[in-house]
């Protein structure tokens, strides 16, 4: 069937269709005012969100730009606007997290006016309500992270991708890819492939309709200017992740193929290709966009499929689904298209119901579950570190064990202050304003790295001056334990003395200090 242009629409069906588009992007949006509401009672700073918190705030001189690129595995626009929030609502829990969750409303919104392009609103409608339910980012997006720009983002580059196939020579459109795709790399490194997929997709896509001309051409390399000048600053830090990726990126076991794609895929894909072959044969859908399909499934699957392949070597890590954020509004833009090639709205409604109820029947957490946010370890470091806020002094040096998988790199990095104090981020400045400098413990106290002679150094140049300092360590693995009992046996050793304990299911805070009699 020939293509035709998915936005001309009968006149019968057009105002019953924007009625029923408009009528789901409430309903996305009432969905989100109900998974959102974790937020209200999501209690502590999970260990990610402590992370996040280091890049606004740090005890070292230095800026959020620096810590992000130089130590953090994501760059800093995420943080520059959670930073924003704090700034002007006051530090809470919920103040830090509000962020995310509002990029995560603007995401359906975007989403909805994307799909609305792509064929109608009713599609657009659907792509909301995927976005507004997707398994795959409900978690994520709730916590002080980057993944609710991200979706925001993702979806913003497939809109404007959709207009830029469209108007090829227009310069605005060009500029909205070429802007949208440079803040999501500033947002996440891993969203590289949808703004190489999408860009691709626009000049395939030219090259089909044979609209190569010079006007084309230019606002295809301003596009691809402005996105290498201003995204030039990240690729050293992607050098450096490399780098240290055989250490960071590691997994207990090969995740399977079902894990990596994931049920909504798995439910959705089959059901959306069987309403297309249902409407090609009945030759009931109007319109089959051709475009829309193969543009948002390439930039929605082919992702899937290449983080598959890279994460069954030394990059295992991007299983996790975290990674899959940026390129869920592709995903549901392309569901919801192959959903709505049909005559009757109530039918694909219910399609994309039962999608979504599958899908999340098939996910280890429900949509109302916490995930991380409210954990039992999260609440045991709060009182961690509220007991160290009170009792500790001024200037007390303290050394912690965050549990991060970087305390594999503290051996060979001992001289990096920066470093050692992002891996003790979970004692951050969130909770313990004070100062105090801190010290990252390492999770392997090889002898022949040097790294015990830096601690006992460390801990010979504290006995005059302050004579004392802390210890918060996890001991939730024997790693964890390990350490905690390295940095014991060293502290004897100095002749300090364990004058406080304080333990917890999953965590130890020891308090050490010099004999009076001691000190010189």
């Amino acid at each position: 069937m020939m293509e035709q242009d998915p936005q001309e629409l009968p006149s019968s069906e057009d105002r019953r269709l924007l009625n029923v588009g408009r009528a789901l992007l409430g309903l996305s949006v009432l969905s989100w005012c109900l998974l959102m509401y974790p937020l209200l009672s999501g209690g502590p700073l999970v260990m990610d969100e402590h992370c996040s918190y280091w890049i606004i705030d740090s005890g070292l001189p230095g800026t959020s730009l620096m810590r992000s690129l130089d130590y953090a595995a994501i760059p800093p626009l995420s943080s520059w606007i959670q930073e924003l929030f704090l700034t002007v609502l006051g530090k809470s829990e919920l103040t830090f997290r509000l962020s995310s969750a509002l990029c995560a409303l603007g995401a359906i919104f975007i989403t909805y006016l994307a799909g609305k392009e792509l064929r109608s609103p009713l599609t657009g409608g659907l792509a909301a309500l995927l976005v507004a339910w997707h398994p795959e980012a409900m978690d994520e997006v709730r916590i002080a992270r980057c993944y609710g720009l991200v979706l925001m983002l993702g979806a913003a580059v497939i809109w404007a991708t959709i207009r830029w196939q469209r108007t090829p020579r227009s310069l605005p459109a060009a500029l909205f890819w070429s802007l949208s795709s440079i803040a999501l790399l500033w947002t996440h490194y891993t969203s590289a492939l949808l703004v190489i997929l999408s860009g691709l997709a626009v000049a395939v896509s030219c090259w089909r309709k044979r609209d190569l001309n010079r006007a084309t051409l230019s606002r295809m390399l301003l596009a691809v200017a402005l996105l290498i000048v201003f995204c030039l600053p990240l690729v050293p830090t992607i050098f450096r992740l490399k780098e240290w990726g055989p250490i960071l990126n590691f997994s207990g076991s090969d995740p399977s193929i079902w894990n990596l794609i994931g049920p909504f895929w798995w439910i959705g894909l089959p059901v959306g290709i069987l309403f297309l072959l249902v409407a090609l044969r009945r030759c009931s859908s109007g319109a089959i966009s051709q475009s829309g399909l193969w543009m948002t499934g390439a930039c929605s699957l082919l992702p899937l499929l290449m983080l598959a392949v890279l994460s069954s070597g030394e990059m295992s890590s991007l299983a996790n689904p975290r990674y899959r954020v940026a390129y869920a509004p592709a995903g549901a833009c392309f569901i919801a298209l192959l959903l709505t090639h049909t005559r009757h709205w109530m039918t694909s409604l219910g399609a994309t119901v039962v999608v979504l109820v599958a899908a999340w029947l098939l996910s280890p957490l429900g949509p109302w579950d916490m995930g991380r946010l409210g954990s039992p370890t999260e609440h045991e470091w709060r009182e961690l570190n509220a007991f160290l806020s009170e009792h500790s002094k001024a200037g007390e040096p303290l050394l912690v064990q965050s549990g991060l998988t970087e305390s594999y790199l503290v051996p060979v990095l001992t001289e990096d202050r920066v470093f050692l104090e992002y891996v003790a981020c979970r004692v951050s400045r969130f909770y313990v304003d004070e100062p105090h400098p801190r010290y990252a413990l390492p999770y392997i106290w090889n002898p022949q790295t040097g790294v015990i002679d830096f601690y006992r150094d460390l801990l010979e140049s504290w006995k005059t001056k302050p004579g004392s300092f802390w210890v918060a360590s996890a001991t939730d693995t024997d790693l964890n334990q390990n350490s905690l009992n390295m940095i014991r046996t060293l502290a004897r050793e100095a002749g300090y003395v364990e004058t406080e304990q304080k333990s917890w299911h999953s965590a130890a805070l020891l308090h050490f200090k010099r004999p009076s009699g001691d000190r010189e």
